[in-house]
């Protein structure tokens, strides 16, 4: 499949004008040139994006779904491109991290923030993306340290690490008015309980699939909801959607205040080591400092085996 950048700016700009003409001025060319570049995306996907019959121009289903993707696609690119011209322009005192979206509300502001005095007068960004994209965008020297859960991936000479803390991945749903839980996990009577899924192919769903498959199962859990992002997960749990797994670290006032409650035993629960991952390559000045500081609280790490 060969699909061009501009296509999906093409397609993305005709689902907001709804109109051929308006966007081929939008795009600066002529409005054949841009229905060309339309159907040569249609092509490309094997499905009609656009009806064509209406007017104003509508969108079909598949191009109502692709219009997601395309919209996720530009702005990650778009994203990416500049952090990559933000590198080439960073000064010397300046170190990148990767964060996983987990990660980057709750963990990630507090390990900064340990490390306050040490990193007075040198500038930190945060690059976010889901685990797998995290650990690439190391491999590939895009940052120079990555926090995330511990990664086999990363188990090479390659790569450095201190483990920073253990957390727990815990199923949790919402509480009744007496504070028990409404799903109960480990229920004798073989319930069918809804849960709330993380996608198969990211961390967290492995995780999760991993868990299931070790267990033998004395209830039924039926998917009802997916998302690639635990605090969502959080706020379906909440509302009573059913049972979602989310890192201790990420509920803990939802379960002081009450709004959600462990729905089952240590069976169901998944240790999660956090970690803070370095490739084995010389960093900045700036940056080997900061890992030394890390040795000093941390202990002193070993390559990966």
């Amino acid at each position: 499949m060969n699909i061009e950048t501009k296509w999906l700016e093409d397609f993305l700009s005709l689902a907001h004008t709804q109109s051929f003409s308006r966007s081929a001025r939008e795009r600066h060319m002529t409005q054949p040139a841009f229905s060309r570049r339309i159907r040569a995306l249609e092509a490309a996907l094997g499905c009609e994006l656009v009806d064509r019959t209406s007017m104003p121009v509508q969108l079909t289903d598949e191009g109502r779904l692709f219009r997601i993707t395309a919209r996720n696609l530009v702005t990650q690119l778009a994203d990416s491109i500049s952090h990559l011209r933000s590198m080439k322009q960073r000064g010397a005192h300046t170190i990148d991290f990767a964060v996983s979206h987990t990660l980057s509300l709750s963990l990630f502001p507090a390990f900064l923030q340990s490390f306050r005095q040490e990193l007075d007068g040198i500038g930190t960004r945060q690059l976010v993306a889901n685990v797998d994209d995290s650990v690439q965008a190391l491999k590939n020297g895009i940052c120079d340290f990555l926090l995330a859960f511990e990664d086999s991936s990363l188990a090479s000479e390659q790569f450095h690490r201190f483990e920073l803390q253990t957390e727990q991945l815990v199923p949790v749903c919402r509480a009744d008015e007496e504070g028990q839980p409404i799903f109960n996990l480990d229920s004798p009577d073989g319930a069918t309980l809804p849960y709330l899924g993380y996608p198969g192919e990211i961390f967290l769903g492995r995780c999760v699939e991993r868990l299931l498959r070790s267990r033998p199962r004395t209830v039924t859990l039926r998917q009802s909801f997916e998302s690639p992002l635990a605090d969502s997960l959080k706020v379906m749990a909440m509302q009573g959607m059913g049972i979602a797994w989310v890192p201790s670290f990420a509920i803990q006032e939802e379960l002081r205040q009450g709004f959600l409650v462990i729905c089952g035993g240590g069976s169901w629960r998944l240790p999660l080591n956090v970690c803070l991952y370095r490739c084995s390559r010389p960093l900045s000045d700036t940056a080997e400092a900061f890992w030394r500081v890390c040795e000093q609280n941390y202990g002193r790490s070993e390559p990966e085996q």
